[in-house]
């Protein structure tokens, strides 16, 4: 896999590194079935991280390309900062706020399929469960009820995604962002 846009690349090529880890390590000892847990838990951390740091990078790069001048790239930055818990529908609307840009268009045209949607979504919902701690604080440790298995099924639904936004571009004749496919 290769990203058009290469700080997504580089991002996503050592988040494969840190999972390839996470899957190598060899529970030995009561300890490292806790090490085990929390490796679990970051994954999804960390994927949350990715998916929200690439959605705020493709629309201020494609903002950059389309001309946008200090003050609204200032402004676009303020407004990037409300995507938090990047869920489809709120990656979606801020990708048309934004870009005047449907990524729906991705589903239509099978770049993703509608349980792909589902899987990203379950990634930030796992993510918000494992951060957010309750009262009990017999829940503060088993919180995260998914497995590295159940990750790599969600984190391949959330790459098809990223991959359909990451090739929008900007065709200057016509002013708008497209998706174009080989």
């Amino acid at each position: 896999m290769n990203f058009n846009h290469p700080d997504i690349d580089s991002f996503y090529n050592s988040f494969l590194r840190e999972l390839m880890n996470i899957e190598q390590f060899t529970i030995r000892t009561a300890n490292d079935v806790k090490i085990r847990s929390v490796l679990n838990t970051d994954v999804y951390t960390k994927a949350t991280r990715f998916l929200e740091g690439s959605v705020k990078h493709i629309i201020y790069t494609s903002a950059m390309i389309r001309g946008d001048n200090s003050t609204e790239l200032l402004e676009l930055v303020a407004r990037l900062k409300s995507l938090n818990n990047p869920k489809f529908d709120k990656i979606k609307t801020i990708i048309m706020n934004e870009l005047n840009f449907n990524i729906e268009d991705g589903f239509r045209c099978g770049a993703f399929i509608g349980n792909d949607k589902t899987l990203l979504d379950e990634i930030v919902n796992n993510r918000h469960r494992n951060v957010h701690a309750s009262e009990d604080v017999s829940q503060w440790y088993n919180s995260n009820a998914k497995d590295i298995e159940n990750f790599k099924i969600e984190f391949e639904s959330m790459i098809k995604i990223i991959s359909y936004i990451d090739g929008i571009s900007f065709d200057s004749a016509s002013n708008n962002f497209v998706r174009e496919f080989p």
